[in-house]
């Protein structure tokens, strides 16, 4: 209920944005955050092009709803890039693993946060399949569209020592896509199967941290994709087409896992 209630204010925020036009947003959006020094402007953000399915993109604008990134040459950055020079130094074997597995964006890595038996593949789920689809695609243009606006170079652009396990993204690295797919995953699932709360709530974590482990974000990037994640699973939720989406997803889900029927919330 405490999730519902943030998710019912957060709903309440951005409404009024989206209940304005494109032009109307634009002028009284914040401007982007200029660069602080000569550090190589990220690549455009692919997907930001595409057709929403259940949320105005135009309306959440995350330059007017997040606290801008620290600046290149800050010392908040500079502490950010020690910080992860030690992670680097630290991780584990086991955290490697997990941190390039979790580089895909796929709904199996949640499986076993949902208690999923061995062999679960959500491909198999047509109407679960559907709505991730769809969550991703609107993911995809906000946060692309963001990240654009945000500009802020990845951390091994301004840090040469720091040596990804992952594929190194040219896009824009504030806020974390990741962070914002994984955390939204955990919303959105902890909805249909609300038995798992708990851990799917537990990996969106550790999904997030993992792209810090894995040397291309900075830790304030996982805080703003948090936020952004919020913001966005509000207005997913205050989408009818959502809504209706989510009620098939939920059933199927839920005899997949040979739950018994329960309703949404």
């Amino acid at each position: 209920m405490k999730k519902l209630r943030l998710l019912a204010a957060l709903a309440a925020l951005v409404a009024p944005a989206m209940l304005v036009g494109p032009h109307a947003l634009a002028q009284s959006a914040a401007p982007a955050p200029a660069a602080s020094d000569a550090s190589p402007r990220p690549e455009p953000s692919r997907g930001t092009q595409r057709r929403t399915q259940y949320v105005d993109a135009s309306a959440l604008d995350l330059v007017r709803l997040l606290p801008p990134p620290p600046a290149n040459d800050s010392a908040e950055t500079r502490a950010e890039l020690d910080e992860m020079l030690k992670i680097q130094k630290k991780r584990s074997a086991v955290q490697v693993s997990r941190a390039q597995a979790d580089a895909d964006i796929t709904l199996n890595r949640f499986a076993d946060a949902l208690g999923a038996a061995p062999g679960f593949d959500a491909k198999n789920l047509p109407a679960t399949t559907l709505l991730f689809r769809r969550i991703t695609t609107d993911e995809f243009v906000v946060v692309g569209t963001g990240k654009d606006r945000f500009a802020r170079p990845r951390p091994f652009v301004l840090e040469p020592r720091l040596r990804p396990i992952v594929e190194k993204p040219p896009n824009g690295s504030y806020p974390s896509g990741h962070t914002v797919w994984g955390h939204t995953v955990g919303l959105v699932l902890s909805e249909m199967v609300p038995e798992r709360r708990a851990q799917l709530m537990k990996r969106a974590e550790e999904y997030a941290d993992n792209r810090v482990v894995a040397g291309v974000h900075y830790p304030s990037d996982i805080e703003g994709g948090r936020m952004a994640a919020t913001a966005f699973a509000a207005a997913l939720f205050s989408s009818p087409a959502f809504q209706t989406d989510l009620a098939a997803a939920k059933a199927e889900l839920r005899q997949a896992l040979n739950l018994t029927a329960a309703t949404v919330h």
